[in-house]
């Protein structure tokens, strides 16, 4: 019997002394399970569900498989990385945007030196003419640059643009423009004290 309490009187100093984790049990956070590249799109078998601590998560995360399945990576995506909506194209890419608004990507050559992040207001210009192409466009997702040719030259980042329809024309004509040697670049607009 005074062995049985002992054990017990162990067990319970044990478990005083073992640390709770931060948040408690966690909340479901969807994460990935296996490297995915850039634009590949996510299957059943590229995502899991965990439990996380608040504090090791972001307030964004994912947290459920649906969430993710069926859309396409934004850009390389790293196993045991936490998912967010940031780091995913499709579905639910246009939510919140105007009703008549599209989605589409352009290749802008300095989008990487600016860091230009989902969410960001842009100007996009192009550098032969120094035209303006679209104005205060919303940046839905940003896409890392293409591998490097034999010719040394890497294909420049993509990024999905929320654009009222005639937007959407005015960069499509842009970018027949490109292959003359023209290039796109886009200027960040300053935040808002409203948040835009």
């Amino acid at each position: 019997m005074a062995a049985v309490l002992a054990g017990a009187a162990l067990l319970v100093t044990m478990a005083a002394l073992r640390p709770a984790p931060a948040g408690g049990l966690g909340a479901p956070t969807l994460v990935v399970v296996r490297d995915v590249a850039a634009g590949q799109v996510v299957s059943p078998d590229d995502v899991a569900l965990v439990r996380r601590p608040s504090a090791e998560r972001p307030a964004t995360a994912l947290t459920t498989p649906g969430s993710a399945v069926g859309r396409a990576a934004a850009g390389p995506l790293a196993e045991h990385e936490v998912l967010t909506p940031e780091r995913l194209v499709g579905g639910d890419l246009l939510v919140g945007q105007p009703s008549d608004h599209v989605a589409l990507s352009v290749p802008v050559v300095d989008a990487g030196s600016v860091g230009v992040r989902p969410g960001n207001h842009i100007d996009l210009y192009a550098t032969g003419s120094g035209t303006q192409v679209a104005s205060d466009v919303v940046v839905l997702a940003v896409r890392d640059a293409g591998p490097t040719s034999g010719l040394g030259v890497a294909a420049p980042p993509l990024l999905t643009l929320a654009l009222s329809p005639t937007q959407a024309a005015e960069v499509a004509r842009g970018l027949g423009a490109l292959g003359a040697g023209q290039s796109l670049v886009l200027a960040v607009r300053q935040a808002s004290p409203t948040g835009r």
